[in-house]
């Protein structure tokens, strides 16, 4: 309980974004932004970003896919990034076009996929790494 709080300080203290840059589910917002130079290095120890690349109905199936798990997500301290201009480095490892990754609060990506991903894929890998299984416990 204490992280869905933290998570919920750190979306409220989250810059303004439009209607189209949330994702709501009841009280619940997963916040979803483009992804800058930094951010990834602001996110690390504190978020599991899933970072959603490209343009089109990919994205928008894989966001929605995303939305229907907001409560889980936020739960598990899941920030949504999309394409934007700190993705190069991103766009080294999975190419250009559709790719879906999770990224480990220690910055690692944890799972690189270039097909839709389930949100309970990414919910039951969260789920079994040890830094989740002890904050699960606390």
């Amino acid at each position: 309980m204490r992280q869905a709080c933290l998570t919920a300080l750190f979306l409220a203290s989250a810059p303004a974004m439009s209607p189209a840059d949330t994702m709501r589910s009841g009280a619940m917002t997963l916040s979803v932004t483009p992804i800058q130079p930094d951010t990834l290095t602001k996110l690390q120890w504190t978020s599991r970003p899933v970072v959603v690349l490209g343009e089109g109905p990919e994205v928008e199936a894989q966001l929605d896919a995303l939305r229907t798990e907001t409560p889980a997500l936020v739960e598990r301290q899941v920030v949504v990034l999309t394409e934007g201009p700190g993705a190069a480095d991103l766009r080294d490892r999975v190419g250009t076009g559709f790719a879906v990754l999770l990224i480990g609060k220690d910055g690692g990506v944890k799972l690189s996929q270039t097909t839709l991903v389930d949100p309970a894929q990414i919910i039951s890998l969260i789920d079994s790494m040890p830094m989740r299984q002890r904050e699960a416990d606390d």
